[in-house]
């Protein structure tokens, strides 16, 4: 069964609705179609309701997809998804968040149309990472490309992914993601330090961090994606 889509426009947003089996690059297609609809139309707010949708992306494609939201979606104040209270992970909505679209993930479709009808108070806050994963990014970030980007996962772990679709290796629009996991006692070292603790710790980290990417393709598929655990 391919995706199938259906489109409402309602009074106060677009209503997007997505059903059968996944299909991640139709997916994709469809929010660059929706992007170009509601900026023509001058649309304010858009639900996405994926909640009929049979699969989930792997993490790769869940930035991905938070990618193209920002690419597509930027013009709108706002953007509510509905998905499975089971497959909740908000990668996408991380992304996009920081930088600065607001889009939140919702399980019900009356939660989420509730916050799409709000008046305006504030932009809110992006899920930030932990302050052990963000000093560890902040360490091991200019090993990478300058705009790849780092989320953490609801399990803790922290995954890193860039944009590669120019490159002439590349099969997929994103780097081969990188995943980080932290080890119960080095857990614990972290979240007793304070700051400038935890920085000492974290710095210590790269070396063992470095060695982790030993060996590390950006363009291999998903399923061998590299796992590096520390402490």
């Amino acid at each position: 069964m391919t995706m199938e889509v259906r489109l409402v426009r309602l009074r106060d947003y677009l209503d997007v609705v997505l059903d059968g089996k996944l299909d991640l690059e139709q997916l994709l297609a469809v929010i660059d179609r929706v992007g170009t609809l509601t900026r023509d139309h001058g649309d304010d707010r858009l639900l996405f309701d994926l909640s009929g949708i049979d699969g989930m992306p792997h993490v790769a494609g869940q930035m991905q997809l938070g990618e193209q939201v920002v690419r597509s979606l930027s013009h709108l104040t706002r953007v509510a998804s509905v998905v499975p209270a089971e497959r909740i992970t908000r990668s996408s909505e991380a992304i996009a968040q920081a930088r600065g679209l607001r889009l939140k993930v919702f399980a019900t479709r009356r939660e989420a149309i509730s916050w799409l009808r709000e008046t305006e108070r504030g932009a809110p806050e992006p899920d930030a990472m932990d302050p052990a994963r963000a000093a560890i990014w902040d360490v091991v970030r200019h090993l990478f490309p300058q705009h790849a980007q780092a989320i953490q996962l609801p399990s803790g772990t922290l995954a890193i992914s860039w944009a590669v679709a120019r490159h002439a290796g590349a099969a997929s629009e994103m780097a081969t993601p990188i995943t980080v996991r932290l080890e119960p006692e080095l857990e614990r070292r972290m979240e007793g330090a304070d700051e400038e603790q935890r920085k000492r710790i974290a710095a210590s980290l790269e070396a063992e961090f470095r060695a982790g990417l030993m060996g590390y393709d950006p363009f291999t598929d998903v399923p061998r994606a590299r796992v590096i655990v520390l402490g």
